[in-house]
């Protein structure tokens, strides 16, 4: 038995974001869509059957638009695949200059079902290179939750590294770069975005999460936190026990 996460390559836009899905989907995966864009009033347009998880969509501040500065926008959606879905579903960004996109997969292990993901948002506006944005709500987090974060910047200036998620009271395994190869691009006044994903391996939390990366170069950014929940399947103990982070875009948790 095993719950597997999958995340496809970032692709760069500017009025529209075609992310495309991981391959070979099938019946009961879970897509989550997360898209980011400068400048600040960009608006990103719901795409009919992909649902906003609640609570992940925000913006950093009215910086104006600029190289590598500005205030950014940001939303996730989710969706269960269906047959026939677009393998590159398109999703519009009004008055969008530059952004970035991705879609991760998760497949429930067999017999289980994977819960609506539920989500936070946070950001920094201080310029640095030790990023750290606590999120807008207390998301409850136990044993087994796979927490994933996505974080945009306004720049393609700086590169991340040493990512960090930590949540009082929960004990979380290693942290991970998710995909391994962030978004950079040129498109419009630039911008990058990485993602970060761990398991809670203990304890259980109802604090806000604290997102962190060190970058490279001095930025500012913001991004949303999203937990993603199993139920009905494998006995928490097996899973836990047997979680594998498989390093090159799939998380994995492997049992006998």
């Amino acid at each position: 038995m095993a719950i597997v996460r999958l995340a496809a390559a970032w692709t760069a836009g500017s009025t529209a974001n075609a992310a495309p899905l991981p391959a070979t989907p099938q019946a009961g995966d879970l897509h989550i869509k997360f898209c980011a864009a400068k400048p600040y009033n960009a608006t990103l347009v719901d795409l009919a059957g992909w649902t906003p998880i609640t609570g992940t969509n925000g913006s950093n501040g009215t910086v104006a638009n600029g190289t590598d500065v500005g205030s950014v926008v940001w939303k996730a959606w989710y969706r269960y695949w269906v047959a026939g879905d677009s393998a590159t579903p398109s999703f519009a960004v009004t008055t969008g200059n530059t952004n970035l996109g991705v879609i991760v997969r998760f497949r429930p292990t067999a017999g289980s079902t994977i819960d609506t993901p539920v989500g936070a948002k946070g950001f920094d506006v201080t310029s640095g290179t030790g990023y750290s944005a606590t999120m807008d709500a207390a998301i409850e987090i136990a044993i087994n939750d796979i927490l994933d974060n996505f974080t945009f910047l306004p720049g393609n200036n700086s590169t991340f590294g040493t990512p960090t998620i930590t949540a009082t009271g929960a004990t979380l395994g290693t942290v991970t770069e998710n995909p391994v190869t962030e978004g950079s691009s040129a498109t419009g006044l630039d911008c990058e975005a990485s993602a970060s994903t761990c398991i809670c391996t203990a304890g259980s939390s109802s604090s806000a999460a604290v997102v962190g990366w060190t970058l490279s170069v001095a930025q500012t950014g913001g991004g949303c936190f999203i937990r993603i929940r199993e139920t009905a399947g494998a006995s928490s103990s097996d899973i836990a026990a047997n979680y594998v982070d498989a390093g090159s875009g799939i998380l994995m948790i492997s049992g006998g």
